[in-house]
C-alpha cells in the first residue's frame, strides 16, 4: 500500500460514447469542468482534469458495422473529433483516457476480481428491457409507451445469463452515506431522486454480457464481456494509476468532483460508490449531475432524438472560443436545465462581452494612451467612488471562491461580473473624458484611470478560467507578461497597448 497522501484536486467529466462526434451538450459538461479546474489552478491548487471516451459495448459494435469498419477502426476514427474540439475550446485537461488503452485494461480485470473476492459477484439468468443507446437495462416502470425515456426509441426484450454485482447488499450503506453526507450528490433534485431510489430498495446490477463481443472479457470467464457501464466507471481510477502506479493513484484519488449530465446519475451516485465500498477504495467526495441543454423544447444530444444539427465548431466560428465558453457558463444556471438559442447567444455576447467588458477595456486603455502616453498613472485619489469599486474588487475573489467550492459556477461568475458592472458605473460617475478637458483635473483623471486599470487587472485574472484567450490578451495589453495571475502588483507604471476590440460586435 502506498504511503503517498492525496494532494491534488481531481475533477472528471464522464467519458463520452465514441459512437459519433461531440455535440454542444457534451461540450457543455467539458467546458464547465475546465472552468472549475482553471479556477483552482489560478489559486495555486494542484489540479488534475480527466476526460476521455468510452469505446466498448454494443453501441459501438452497431455503429462500426453500419460504417463498414471494425469496432477498433471505428473508435479510432471518432476519438480525434473529441481531442480536436477540446483543443479548440481551450480545454486544459491533464489526461484523455480511451477505454481501449492498455492502461485501462490492466486495471479493470483486478478491480473485477476484487468484487468477486468480496463475495459480491454471482451468475443468474436475466430477462428484461434493454436500450442499446443507453447500453442499459430498463425496468417496466421506466419504459414509456415501449420506448426508452431518454432516447425515445423502442427498447428490446432480452434474456441472457449474466454475472451480477450484489448492489442490494450496499443499500443500507448508501442510505447512511446519503443521510450523513447530503453534499455527496448535488444538486438537490438529483439527491432527492437517488434517495427515493434507495428508499425503494436496490436490485442487483448485471456486470457482464455474453452476447457482446466488443469489450474487455471477464478475467475468470472470457465468454463474458464486462458490461460497458461497469467497465466505463473504472476509468476514473485506471487513468490515474490504479494497479499501474499506486503512489500516483494515492496522490490523486479520491475524485473531488465527478461531473456529468443527469441521465447517468444512478451509475455514478449509486452503482459506483457501492462497487468502491466492495473493493475497499475511498468514495468520490462529490457527484454533480447537471441538467440538460434544451433547444426547441428538446434535449440537445447526439442520439436520434433532439436537436442534432447544432455544431460546436460553427458556434466557435461565429462567437469565438471565449464567446462560446462564456455563454454556456453565464447563460445556463449550472445544475438545472437550460434553453439554448442562437438569438440569445448573440444578444448576450453583444450586451455583456462587446458592450460591458469590451467597452470598459477599450475606453480605459484608450484614455490611458491618449492622456498619459500609454503608461498607467499612479492612483492618487481615494474617495467614495474609488472605495466602492475597490471594495467590489476585493470582495469578488473570496466570494466567488466560496461559490466555486459549492459548484455554483454560474453564481461565482456573476459575482466576478459585479466588477464589470461597478467599474462601468464608476467611469460614468467620474466622467474622466470630461475631466480631461481641464489641465487642473489631471491628477483626478490619473487616479480614475489607475483605479479602472486595477479593475481590469482583477478581471483579467478572475475571468481567465472562463475566457482564457481574451483575458490573456487583456493581461498583455495592461502591460503584464505571462498568464493572468491573482495578487499581481497594481498596473501603475505599466506601458499599455490599445489593440482592436476584444469582442467585436456580431450583427448577423
Amino acid at each position: 500500500m502506498s504511503s503517498a497522501a492525496k494532494d491534488t484536486f481531481y475533477i472528471t467529466t464522464p467519458i463520452y460514447y465514441a459512437s459519433s462526434p461531440p455535440h454542444v451538450g457534451s461540450a457543455y459538461t467539458t467546458v464547465i469542468a475546465d472552468v472549475i479546474a482553471r479556477w483552482h489552478r489560478i489559486h495555486d491548487r494542484k489540479t488534475y482534469l480527466l476526460t476521455g471516451v468510452d469505446e466498448h459495448g454494443a453501441r459501438q459494435e452497431t455503429a462500426a458495422k453500419a460504417a463498414g469498419m471494425s469496432p477498433k477502426e471505428f473508435v479510432d476514427s471518432v476519438a480525434p473529433h473529441y481531442t480536436e474540439l477540446w483543443s479548440r475550446l481551450g480545454i486544459s485537461n491533464d489526461d484523455f483516457i480511451r477505454t481501449t488503452e492498455e492502461r485501462h485494461k490492466i486495471g479493470v480485470g483486478p478491480f473485477m476480481e476484487k468484487l468477486r473476492d468480496a463475495g459480491d459477484i454471482y451468475v443468474a439468468p436475466y430477462e428484461g428491457w434493454y436500450c442499446e443507446r443507453c447500453e442499459e437495462f430498463k425496468t417496466d416502470d421506466e419504459i414509456v409507451d415501449g420506448n426508452c425515456p431518454i432516447h425515445g426509441r423502442p427498447v428490446e426484450r432480452l434474456r441472457e445469463d449474466n454475472y451480477y454485482f450484489r448492489l442490494s447488499k450496499y443499500n443500507d450503506a448508501l442510505l447512511e452515506l446519503y443521510t450523513n453526507s447530503p453534499g455527496f450528490l448535488q444538486p438537490q433534485r438529483a439527491y432527492n431522486e437517488m434517495y427515493a431510489l434507495l428508499k425503494q430498495g436496490l436490485i442487483d446490477q448485471p456486470v457482464s454480457r455474453p452476447t457482446v463481443e466488443w469489450g474487455i472479457p471477464l478475467p475468470w470467464d472470457p465468454k463474458h464481456v464486462i458490461y460497458v457501464w461497469i467497465e466505463a466507471l473504472t476509468n476514473y481510477i485506471t487513468a490515474i494509476g490504479y494497479v499501474s502506479d499506486p503512489e500516483r493513484f494515492a496522490r490523486i484519488w479520491p475524485a473531488d468532483v465527478h461531473l456529468m449530465a443527469k441521465e447517468i446519475v444512478r451509475h455514478h451516485a449509486v452503482v459506483w460508490p457501492a462497487m468502491l465500498m466492495s473493493v475497499g477504495l475511498p468514495l468520490p467526495k462529490r457527484v454533480f449531475a447537471h441538467g440538460w441543454l434544451m433547444a426547441g423544447g428538446e434535449k440537445i444530444s447526439k442520439s436520434g432524438r433532439g436537436i442534432t444539427d447544432i455544431s460546436p465548431h460553427e458556434l466557435i466560428e461565429t462567437f469565438g472560443v471565449d464567446g462560446y465558453r462564456f455563454h454556456f457558463v453565464r447563460a445556463v444556471s449550472f445544475g438545472g436545465d437550460g434553453n439554448f438559442s442562437l438569438e440569445d447567444m448573440q444578444a448576450r455576447y453583444n450586451a455583456e462581452l462587446a458592450n460591458d467588458i469590451g467597452n470598459l477595456a477599450s475606453r480605459t486603455l484608450a484614455m490611458i494612451d491618449r492622456y498619459f502616453d500609454g503608461v498607467v498613472p499612479q492612483a492618487e485619489i481615494s474617495e467614495a467612488p474609488e472605495e466602492t469599486l475597490r471594495a467590489t474588487i476585493a470582495a469578488a475573489d473570496p466570494a466567488a471562491d466560496a461559490l466555486f467550492a459549492d459548484l455554483k459556477v454560474t453564481d461565482a461568475v456573476a459575482q466576478v461580473w459585479e466588477i464589470v458592472r461597478q467599474a462601468n458605473r464608476y467611469l460614468v460617475e467620474r466622467e474622466p473624458w470630461k475631466l480631461a478637458r481641464e489641465e487642473d483635473n489631471r491628477p483626478l483623471v490619473a487616479g480614475v484611470l489607475a483605479v479602472a486599470a486595477e479593475a481590469l487587472t482583477a478581471l483579467a485574472a478572475l475571468l481567465s478560467p472562463v475566457m482564457p484567450v481574451a483575458m490573456r490578451e487583456l493581461w498583455s495589453r495592461l502591460g503584464y507578461e505571462g498568464e493572468p495571475r491573482l495578487g499581481a502588483q497594481a498596473p501603475s507604471g505599466n506601458r499599455i497597448r490599445v489593440g482592436e476590440a476584444l469582442f467585436p460586435r456580431i450583427e448577423a
